[in-house]
This record gives structure tokens, sequence and C-alpha cells, in this order.
């Protein structure tokens, strides 16, 4: 695991009690849009302030949230791929933005957008969650002339990030333990740890680590959940937010030394910044903004899973029936499942349902799970 000098960033964090206050750089052009953002440290998540994550979306089937995402420019959207995965029809799929509630009509600043077309990574593999990204095309671009809205930053894709042991932050309407069947109405925000991928935690969950990371609390009792999926992981990086991690899976919800699992987005800035120019989409990342040299340095995913292992090639995909959102969307595994959430209102599948194992754990993974509970071990 490579890892970047710590010393060179350039970061305003101030300790306040038993919280941290971020001070971000709100002229750049991406990665702030709140100048302040306090985290306090607590046990599980904290409902998040209005306007300091702008840049967070509720992905929706018929107005019911089942994943999250993030803004990348006015027409963009990054998400995990597991997410739009078997998605044949878009209408019925949208996206709201400028919102912390998902009510809609709590919030003046909301704007919903309809989906014209998604770009899921074309070696997405769903038995092992590898390459789990996928792009959103908007119907009509966002209107981002205010704080409400604003990109996240990319990081700037030279070398492997986020470095091990730093803190991050992850943010989503996700359940808020395991097993819950219910998300959050506002959206909510916990600070984790980037886990080293050697780490007991991490190794026997994670698949391939330069594609992915974990990052968790190793005592337990912080970390998405169900309805987190394709959600934001995000490092603090010359005093701007950059997405370091897509939420992808993992084995439950915030147990002790089991991290969570994470796409790792520094591995596929390339892919990203090529499927955006079709459009002619300018992405900004931490090393174009106006801003000192840059540096290189985040609930989960659905929770219903099917059996297909085999890797799909590029979907652009445009809405032309009346079909909805099909019924067994992917997801982070509680057991072997994993965590958006299901499109009938705003509870999740069981974790048991149709197609099994599309979303279960790598075979790796259960097989080192069987193994330790006929050992007597966790």
């Amino acid at each position: 695991m490579m890892f970047v000098a710590i010393f060179f960033f350039v970061v305003c964090i101030f300790q306040q009690g038993n919280g941290a206050l971020y001070q971000c750089n709100a002229s750049a052009a991406c990665g702030c849009s709140n100048p302040s953002t306090l985290l306090t440290r607590i046990v599980g998540g904290e409902n998040a302030v209005t306007n300091s994550w702008s840049w967070a979306i509720s992905l929706r089937h018929d107005g019911s949230h089942f994943c999250g995402g993030s803004i990348l420019s006015s027409s963009f959207i990054i998400t995990a791929a597991h997410c739009i995965d078997g998605i044949t029809n878009l209408v019925g799929y949208s996206i709201l933005a400028g919102s912390i509630y998902l009510n809609s009509l709590l919030s003046a600043s909301s704007q919903i957008r309809s989906i014209s077309a998604i770009y899921k990574h074309p070696y997405y593999n769903d038995r092992r969650m590898t390459n789990d990204v996928a792009l959103l095309l908007l119907s009509a671009p966002l209107n981002m002339t205010n704080h409400n809205l604003k990109p996240i930053c990319l990081p700037s894709g030279t070398v492997a990030q986020p470095p091990d042991n730093i803190d991050m932050v992850a943010v989503g309407w996700g359940t808020t333990s395991s097993g819950s069947n219910t998300v959050s109405q506002d959206l909510l925000q916990v600070t984790l740890q980037s886990i080293p991928s050697a780490s007991s935690s991490c190794r026997p969950y994670i698949y391939d680590s330069q594609k992915q990371f974990c990052a968790g609390v190793p005592a337990g009792g912080k970390d998405t959940c169900q309805g987190d999926s394709g959600g934001p992981l995000m490092a603090f990086v010359n005093n701007l937010w950059q997405v370091d991690g897509l939420t992808s899976y993992g084995y439950g919800c915030a147990y002790p030394n089991v991290a969570g699992v994470y796409t790792r987005v520094s591995n596929y800035i390339n892919w990203i910044q090529t499927t955006m120019s079709i459009k002619a989409i300018t992405v900004v990342t931490t090393s174009t903004t106006t801003r000192p040299t840059p540096t290189t340095t985040t609930t989960r995913r659905p929770t219903t899973i099917t059996t297909t292992t085999t890797t799909r090639r590029p979907t652009t995909i445009t809405a032309t029936t009346t079909t909805g959102r099909p019924t067994t969307t992917t997801g982070r595994p509680t057991t072997t499942t994993g965590r958006p959430t299901t499109t009938a209102s705003t509870t999740i599948r069981s974790t048991a349902t149709t197609k099994a194992g599309r979303n279960s754990l790598p075979n790796r993974v259960v097989e080192f799970l069987v193994q330790t509970l006929f050992n007597g071990k966790r």
C-alpha cells in the first residue's frame, strides 16, 4: 500500500471539545459548499447540517430512495455500479439534489432530475464487487448557481488514495443499524478511518486492494449501512473535500473488527474523465482547482442479491417504456447482501431475497467466515 506524505497536506482542522471543525476554501470550484463543517465524535452517525455536503444526492425510483451518489458536474453523478446493475428501463428513475431531506418538499433548494443514460464500468464484476463504479447522465443540467449545489472534487489519480489510517467522512440516508428496515429521512454523516488492506479487519473481506479499500472503526459502532451504497467516503485534502471512496459492501454494519469495503476512486480517474468527455463535460479534480499545489492523499449497497457472475460490458441506457425499476437491486451485505434499499417506500428489502448470490461476499470471504465459525472465532 502506497503511503502519501501527510505533512504535505495543508488542511485546516481545529479540535473543538469532542468534535473537529473543518474549514474549507469556499472559492474553489469543487469540494466546499459550507466554509465550516463540524463533525462530533459520537457513537454512530449524526445529522448533517444544511449545505455541508451539497454534492450528495439521493438515487430514487418512483420517488423512493435506494442508493446514494455525488455530483461531479451539473450533468453527471458518480455512484456504485451495483446500484444500477440490471436496470433496463430508466422510466421512474431520478435523483434528488440540494436537500438533506428525502422529502423534497422540506427544502426550497431541492432539485429533481430524471436520468437519461447510465455508464457502468465495463469490467464491473458482481461476484467480486470490483470496479463498482458508474456514472449517471442527467436529463437536464442542475442549477449550480448557488451554494446549495456544488460538485465534489476527484482525487488526482496519480497515486492510490486514500493513505492508510486517516480520518474520512461518509454521508448517506441509509439505515442506522444492521438489520433495520427503515432508512433515515435526514442526511447523516459519520467519521471513519481508512484501514490497511493487510489488517485482520479488512483482509478477509476485500478482493483487490488496488480497486478497493477498507474503512471503519476497530471498536465498531460506526459504519455505512443499507441504503448508503454509492454514496461518498471523503477525505479532506488541501482544504477541500474529495471523494476517495464509494460505498460498496460489507459484512453487517458497524461490527467490531469488521471493516466496510469501498471502491477506490483514484483507480478510475481516467475512465471517469474519458466517459464524461463524451458529452464534453469537464470534471474538477483536486489538482485542477484554484488553490495551492495539490497533494494526493468517502452508505452501502442494495439489500438484495443476484447470482450473476459475469463481467458486463458498459451500458448506456435510455428510457423508452413505462416499466419500473427491477425488483432485484443489489446491495451491501449484511450477511451476504449489500447496501441500497428497495424501491417501494423508504424501507429496505429483506436480506434473504430471490436471486441470492449476486451481491454476496467474494467466495474467499465466505470460506473465511465458515472457517472462523467452526473454529469458534470471530
